[in-house]
């Protein structure tokens, strides 16, 4: 296991870099609305290998089926890998399926909005393609952590805990994708400055109707708000709960300022009109959250 462990975590650590990447140039197709930079072909380019006319948009939609692909391929060997070495272990097996699976998924997906032309439809699929996505990157990081785990050779003392924080945290994951589905959703259904610069509400609206822009953003900013109400009750538990658990509340400390930080970058992205910058912060904040509670929710051990 040691002599492959040098080789593997290199290729974990490029596989996790890789997904990154991956998610940030989705992130660019979606604001820079290069979805149809290769028309309606899939897996090629406007009917090509190699596209003859080349637009901004076509480049940006090419570049990111490209890497997309490289970077499935990596995924695939590392689990392939995994799997062969360590199907002793149940957690490290099904952290690389579920990164290949996800990975997979979300590129069926990203052909789905490509070939097919409903706008509503297509919307929807198209918050789910980040999402998925999301699954498969927070999946990988996970497995590298759980890799370097394995290969500690003296790991720290660990103590368990209840079965109702398990499920609480798993709770909150789910609903931490419903929220970034929403988040999704505003930016794929071009919703966000439906609002314009009003923040926190939408103007003299409260509830807008749910069927415009301006209710699906207003949707996102709600289930964003709540989101993190529940990280701060999270913590004040953790806090008062578990206070000799050190590394369970420095870890809860990142997840709390990263929400927090979120919200920071959501309130930048509507202030600069949606610029590429501020929604690539955007994405990359809530990538790194949701890989910390997905960490949380499947770690039943702490010191």
């Amino acid at each position: 296991m040691k002599k492959q462990y040098p080789y593997l975590r290199v290729l974990t650590w490029l596989t996790v870099l890789g997904t990154y990447l991956m998610l940030i140039m989705g992130a660019i197709v979606s604001i820079t609305e290069s979805g149809q930079g290769c028309g309606n072909s899939w897996p090629v380019c406007n009917g090509q290998l190699i596209p003859n006319d080349v637009s901004v948009a076509t480049v940006i939609e090419y570049s990111h089926r490209i890497v997309s692909g490289g970077i499935g391929f990596l995924i695939l060997v590392l689990s392939v890998w995994c799997w062969i070495s360590f199907w002793s272990n149940k957690k490290i097996r099904w952290l690389a399926f579920y990164s290949l699976f996800f990975v997979v998924l979300q590129g069926a997906l990203g052909a789905f909005t490509v070939v097919f032309q409903g706008d509503l439809a297509r919307d929807a699929a198209l918050a789910l393609h980040f999402g998925f996505s999301l699954v498969s990157f927070a999946s990988i990081v996970l497995l590298n952590i759980e890799l370097r785990h394995l290969m500690k050779d003296q790991p720290a003392t660990r103590f368990p805990i209840g079965n109702k924080f398990s499920i609480f945290m798993w709770l909150y994951v789910i609903y931490t994708y419903v929220v970034v589905y929403t988040g999704a959703l505003v930016r794929h259904a071009e919703a966000t400055m439906a609002c314009g610069y009003n923040l926190p509400f939408c103007g003299p609206q409260l509830l807008p109707s749910f069927a415009t822009p301006a209710g699906i953003q207003m949707i996102h900013r709600y289930a964003a708000g709540s989101l993190w109400v529940l990280m701060l009750v999270l913590l004040f538990v953790i806090l008062v709960k578990y206070p000799e658990r050190k590394q369970l509340k420095r870890t809860a400390w990142i997840g709390f300022i990263l929400l927090s930080l979120q919200a920071v970058s959501g309130i930048l992205v509507v202030l600069s009109g949606g610029q590429l910058l501020a929604a690539l912060l955007h994405t990359t904040i809530i990538s790194l959250f949701f890989t910390v509670i997905l960490y949380m929710a499947t770690s039943r051990n702490w010191s």
